[in-house]
């Protein structure tokens, strides 16, 4: 598989699966596993990132939550691998590691990348799936700004609108063509996700979590996530950028609402 081209600072890659979309890598990273878990968290990351990106909510969770991180290739323990992924081989990662965990209330969280997966998964497992909690994403057929990033210029606008990725590491050639690579790959997975993302619906009520000046997901088309579920759905603005809701000022109030999302899950 090719990502980007010559001249575009984006290294072509290959590699990466089977066929029928099975790796014999593990897709799932045990990051918290409590001797007697009540319930179990999915943490979907954001394009660019694996698991490790999002571990400070650990520290907002109930201790007996068990917590398993997707790690895409190209990441993690699997940094070496390429960074190519099909929504077919996520979906057969949940197939086959998360069907083969112990049944738990199992409440998904994705952010921005992430969300569109855990959304998806949602609805793959409508009877495990006790609350889906998103942040940093558009909702429906909402056209995507990222989607459109395909050369240089445009995936360093998108990294530089997220946020918090120092300019330093992208004055490097090698280490800005490897954060490229891994986000060109990352953003055509979030493409094919979203394909016919406007009709996906899942039985389990919806937390939203979205940055009021966030410039890759506009605040104003964060309702529209009520649309992905036939229960509830909340909306939470919160004063930011894209990752509002991992910024220091909103810690307190974030913790709250994990807590509550795990304290009213049906069960």
């Amino acid at each position: 598989m090719t990502v980007g081209g010559a001249g575009t600072g984006v290294r072509t890659v290959d590699g990466g699966g089977s066929e029928d979309g099975r790796s014999p890598a593990p897709w799932w990273t045990p990051m918290r596993r409590p001797p007697a878990p009540r319930s179990r968290l999915l943490v979907f990351p954001h394009s660019g990132a694996g698991p490790a990106a999002l571990l400070t909510l650990l520290e907002l969770l109930p201790d007996e939550v068990e917590v398993w991180g997707l790690t895409l290739p190209g990441r993690g323990d699997r940094y070496r691998e390429s960074p190519r992924t099909t929504w077919a081989q996520v979906r057969a990662s949940v197939e086959d590691e998360v069907g083969a965990l112990p049944p738990l209330p199992t409440v998904l969280f994705g952010c921005s990348l992430g969300a569109l997966l855990a959304t998806r998964v949602a609805a793959l497992l409508p009877e495990a799936t006790a609350a889906l909690v998103v942040a940093s994403q558009s909702p429906g057929t909402r056209h995507r700004r990222a989607d459109d990033a395909r050369e240089e210029p445009e995936l360093l606008a998108v990294l530089r609108d997220a946020g918090g990725m120092p300019e330093a590491l992208l004055a490097d050639p090698d280490v800005r063509a490897e954060l490229l690579t891994r986000l060109a790959g990352d953003l055509r997975l979030g493409a094919e996700a979203a394909v016919e993302f406007g009709r996906v619906r899942v039985g389990a009520p919806i937390t939203v979590f979205g940055g009021l000046s966030d410039p890759l997901v506009p605040a104003d088309c964060l309702p529209g996530w009520a649309e992905h579920t036939t229960s509830r759905c909340r909306i939470l603005g919160l004063d930011g950028g894209h990752f509002a809701f991992l910024a220091m000022e909103h810690r307190e109030f974030v913790a709250a609402v994990f807590r509550q999302v795990f304290s009213t899950m049906e069960t």
